[in-house]
């Protein structure tokens, strides 16, 4: 048993559609394989799906805990890749439902939970929905999850924004997705550009860029995960590895 408070991190995204819940349980089975414990929370409000991404179907879930039913640890379910799985329920207002201070605590007992576990990954859902602004300024880092299309930039800057002026927090690094190295490195400048001119924020930091895999979008059709698929796999190590060292 870990007698110290696990690593919790939000995974969030300013804009949809930029392969958040398939880097998040991509990263998990890298970070399991590694020999890390960790559990994945899905706590995408109304649209979860980590687990028909993993071709699960869980007797109990997050609304279940959420409603008292069922303490947190009696919802989790063990997955093919070694990292366990709190599923969240697809067109329920979950976590939206939540007023902030019963937020709080619900982390709260959540990072009791996770005294088992060496790293949380919390797959939240895209925007600037306040429980996902909370979730992330009560993390250990926020990765925040983009692409090179201008619309996936300007909506991670907002998140970031709103995360500062409202929380106080800078704990955002950046995750690139589908990109080569020199796209990230330009939505990396465009952003620490505009954080510094209008926000006065430090730098954030690169966590970590991810190229563009035909085996990622092959795997999520087939419900699996790309862990051994090169080219991203090779990414996904080394963003495991700069991950763990937050």
């Amino acid at each position: 048993m870990n007698s110290h408070a696990p690593k919790l991190y939000t995974i969030a995204s300013g804009k949809g559609g930029v392969g958040k819940t398939s880097l998040t349980l991509n990263l998990a089975a890298t970070l399991a394989k590694q020999g890390k414990r960790v559990l994945v929370v899905d706590v995408d409000t109304g649209l979860a799906n980590a687990d028909v991404q993993l071709n699960l179907k869980p007797t109990y879930d997050l609304a279940h805990a959420l409603s008292g039913e069922k303490h947190l640890r009696e919802i989790i379910s063990p997955t093919p890749y070694g990292f366990g799985l709190i599923a969240g329920r697809s067109g329920h207002l979950g976590l939206a439902s939540l007023n902030l201070p019963t937020l709080t605590q619900w982390l709260n007992e959540l990072r009791e939970l996770g005294r088992d576990y060496d790293v949380i990954l919390l797959d939240a859902a895209a925007g600037i929905a306040p429980p996902t602004l909370l979730m992330a300024a009560q993390s250990t880092a926020t990765l925040l999850i983009t692409t090179p299309d201008p619309s996936s930039l300007t909506d991670a800057y907002a998140l970031l924004k709103l995360l500062w002026l409202q929380h106080g927090a800078a704990n955002a690094r950046l995750v690139v997705n589908l990109a080569t190295a020199r796209e990230a490195a330009q939505v990396h400048t465009r952003l620490n550009t505009a954080a510094a001119a209008f926000l006065h924020l430090p730098p954030v930091p690169l966590l970590g860029q991810i190229p563009a895999c035909k085996y990622f979008a092959q795997a999520v059709k087939n419900h699996e995960l790309a862990v051994a698929a090169f080219p991203a796999s090779a990414a996904l190590v080394a963003l495991a590895a700069v991950a763990k060292q937050l």
